[in-house]
């Protein structure tokens, strides 16, 4: 008294299909959106000058908004009251879209 479930519940019967092309399927933007935050790392030192290259990383991108490892509380508040803008407006520019909204800068380690 085995029930059939419905044709709605399968990808293709009749053929093998890889799950990693389901991956693709279900999540599309994700290389994308990783293709963007690679750019924006790769493109960091031509956005700041080199000094704040040199005690800067970035940690990562999330929802629009990066954070970005500082080695002084210095230089958060030189990055946050004078160059913030420039660089959000630098790097969305350079790629095209509106993709960084805020920056967050933190006191860490950059090495």
């Amino acid at each position: 008294m085995k029930e059939e479930l419905p044709e709605r519940f399968f990808h293709s019967k009749n053929t093998v299909v890889r799950l990693g092309q389901l991956l693709k399927e279900a999540f599309p933007k994700r290389s994308l959106i990783d293709r963007n935050c690679q750019k924006v790392m790769s493109i960091w030192s031509e956005v700041v000058s080199g000094e704040v290259y040199r005690s800067t990383k970035i940690a990562g991108i999330k929802n629009g908004i990066m954070s970005v490892t500082v080695e002084s509380s210095a230089m958060i508040h030189y990055l946050t009251n004078f160059e913030k803008y420039a660089i959000i407006q630098k790097i969305n520019n350079i790629i095209g879209m509106k993709y960084i909204e805020d920056i967050r800068f933190k006191v860490g380690i950059t090495e």
